[in-house]
């Protein structure tokens, strides 16, 4: 698909309604994930009218005139040869988060679907009304006292924080704060507070937390004892090219970043552990023990 081709249809998508641009995206996605659609199908997840459906199949044809042909024998219309996505993204890994979501007959534009093997995991719960007023503080830059239970006392105890910012290291969220009682920002699990109670303004500047601000870079690289081919499938796996990836994260994060990896410890053996952490003595002063 040419530039010109490119921004022609950008204006033509902006020029329809929202949702006519939902539709839009529906037929692209469809073409190109399940490779067919029906009339019906845009009948069916919208519940509209056979001529609406008719009016916005003409307009993504009028749209991308060489992405899409009506098959006779299929009774369908099919994506050609040269498809290209004219409104929709075509990155895999958002495929793949959609067929995560919980089905239902309109979670999203998935129709047809494989079978699918999640690996399950605990499921943290967070009190609403703790998220509810946890947000309200982050916005409104408010310090808010808690009933925390941390790892390292017997028993729960009130703490004062003022929060401003939400993290999410793949299993638990935690909120980012700046802790009274110790004089620092630290990461508080929500699952860990029993409850929130009173609101007053905070004085804590939120660019003052320097874990939070400062990027780290990790060189990730195949671990040096596997064999050629083994690394090879190491670089596949994690995309790497010439033998090694950066992930950029938040000091705050690294930690969690780290111990996801298997690299929070700093010697292991190549068959449990197939990478390795480049520049450990350049990030190791920046971890810290988290609660």
């Amino acid at each position: 698909m040419g530039r010109a081709a490119a921004i022609d249809r950008s204006k033509s998508t902006k020029q329809a309604t929202w949702g006519q641009q939902q539709r839009l995206e529906f037929i692209d996605f469809r073409l190109f994930w399940e490779g067919r659609l029906n009339r019906s199908d845009l009948m069916d997840f919208f519940g509209m009218s056979l001529p609406q459906a008719s009016l916005d199949l003409a307009r993504y044809i009028e749209m991308a005139p060489d992405n899409i042909a009506y098959d006779k024998a299929e009774k369908a219309y099919l994506p050609s040869a040269s498809f290209r996505p004219a409104v929709t993204s075509v990155e895999s890994m958002a495929y793949l988060d959609l067929l995560t979501l919980p089905r239902g007959p309109k979670a999203n534009f998935i129709g047809w679907r494989p079978d699918l093997g999640l690996v399950p995991h605990p499921n943290r719960r967070i009190g609403t009304f703790v998220l509810r007023q946890v947000l309200s503080a982050i916005r409104d830059r408010q310090k808010v006292h808690i009933e925390y239970q941390s790892m390292s006392r017997p028993r729960s105890t009130m703490r004062a924080i003022s929060p401003h910012a939400i993290g999410y290291d793949g299993f638990r969220w935690h909120t980012r704060a700046y802790c009274h009682e110790r004089n620092s920002f630290r990461d508080f699990v929500f699952a860990r507070i029993l409850r929130v109670k009173g609101m007053e303004e905070s004085n804590i500047n939120p660019k003052h937390d320097d874990a939070w601000e400062r990027v780290l870079r990790l060189v990730l690289a195949p671990h040096p004892d596997l064999t050629a081919g083994q690394r090879r499938a190491v670089e596949l796996d994690y995309g790497m090219k010439r033998g090694r990836i950066v992930l950029r994260t938040r000091q705050a994060l690294a930690f969690y970043v780290l111990r996801q990896l298997g690299l929070d410890q700093t010697t292991s053996a190549p068959r449990a552990q197939h990478i390795v952490l480049l520049n450990r003595e350049k990030i190791e002063p920046f971890l810290k023990t988290h609660e």
